[in-house]
């Protein structure tokens, strides 16, 4: 994140023992001073009274950090008028008294998931193959960090505790602006076209994190490419049912559940006739799935299985250089405007 100080409180030296402390953060690279900070930096008591190597860190972490266009979009303004607990001033400006500034700046951000193995796995898995190698990097270098919700409906409870804590004050007399130190990902979940099931739990959840991403596709499993399908299970009948799955229609991608398929609740591998007779199918389902073709419905109603996962958590599974290409364009641009937003607040 970018540091700015107050300048009232730049020259105030009951803070400079304070100021010295951020220095450790320069050093770790986790936070730096904004360029069009320095000239008041520099020309200050508190740095003054540094000497020459305190001086030139200050002027390298900064003229580095200048150099990424995605960094440092978040503002740490240290200002000892701030309330205690901090106050967010806008969409990606946090002020803070002095006194909290060192507890908040050692915290990483987090991005809330409802399972960080499996969820956070996909995240790095989809940096790597789509070249943004700057997030895995900052990932390794604790600037960030996976928070486990541990499920859908807790999500909002975690993302919450960060700002209130566990046992929420009154008034919130004790809460800390933690708003932009976290944001959420979850899961689509819409079962066809206009779907929305998750629309109130992001309604809860966006008033205590800096944005919510909702993925386009129904799971994190939607997005595997077909090249890394065809790595996972070499078998010619792994790859019969792959081949089936990219003959959907964009619609039916989207919504089709990679694991389970379109299993019903007493049949894990229903037939055609089954499923349109079902009565805990809705009208939408059947109209999006009842025209696969016969063939490929025998290939794809018992969907993938539980162990797909496995193909962003295991090594064995990392990501080549022909993922990348297979990666659906529309993936693409989603998931690297994600990535950027995660990567920008950090």
């Amino acid at each position: 994140m970018r540091l700015a100080i107050d300048a009232d409180t730049l020259g105030d030296e009951r803070w400079f023992p304070i100021f010295d402390v951020l220095l450790l953060h320069l050093e770790g690279k986790r936070h730096a001073f904004a360029v069009d900070d320095l000239d008041q930096l520099l020309g200050s008591a508190w740095v003054q009274r540094k000497g020459r190597q305190d001086r030139d860190l200050i002027t390298r972490a900064a003229t580095a950090r200048s150099h990424d266009r995605l960094a440092d979009k978040n503002v740490v303004r240290i200002d000892s008028s701030a309330p205690a607990g901090g106050r967010v001033d806008d969409d990606f400006t946090t002020s803070l008294h002095p006194e909290d500034c060192l507890t908040f700046l050692a915290q990483p951000f987090s991005v809330i998931v409802e399972n960080e193995w499996f969820d956070g796995a996909f995240l790095l898995w989809m940096a790597r193959a789509l070249k943004r190698d700057n997030l895995v990097n900052a990932y390794r270098a604790n600037r960030f960090v996976f928070r486990h919700a541990g499920g859908k409906n807790s999500l909002e409870r975690s993302a919450s505790v960060l700002t209130q804590g566990v046992w929420p004050a009154p008034n919130g007399r004790h809460s800390r602006a933690m708003r932009l130190w976290a944001c959420a990902v979850l899961d689509n979940d819409a079962k066809y076209p206009g779907n929305a099931p998750n629309a109130g739990l992001i309604a809860g959840l966006s008033p205590w994190v800096s944005f919510v991403h909702e993925l386009a596709r129904r799971s994190i499993e939607s997005y595997i490419p077909h090249t890394a399908l065809i790595r996972y299970d070499r078998s010619n009948a792994f790859k019969d049912r792959v081949d089936a799955l990219f003959r959907l229609t964009p619609d039916q991608r989207r919504h089709y559940h990679m694991k389970s398929g379109l299993r019903l609740k007493e049949d894990a591998n229903p037939t055609a006739v089954a499923y349109m007779a079902a009565l805990e199918i809705t009208p939408q389902e059947k109209a999006l799935f009842g025209p696969i073709p016969a063939a490929d419905w025998a290939r794809l109603a018992s969907g993938f299985g539980k162990k797909l996962s496995l193909i962003y958590t295991d090594d064995r599974h990392r990501p080549v250089a022909a993922d990348a290409s297979a990666i659906d364009a529309g993936d693409k641009a989603e998931l690297g405007r994600l990535l950027d937003a995660i990567y920008e607040r950090i």
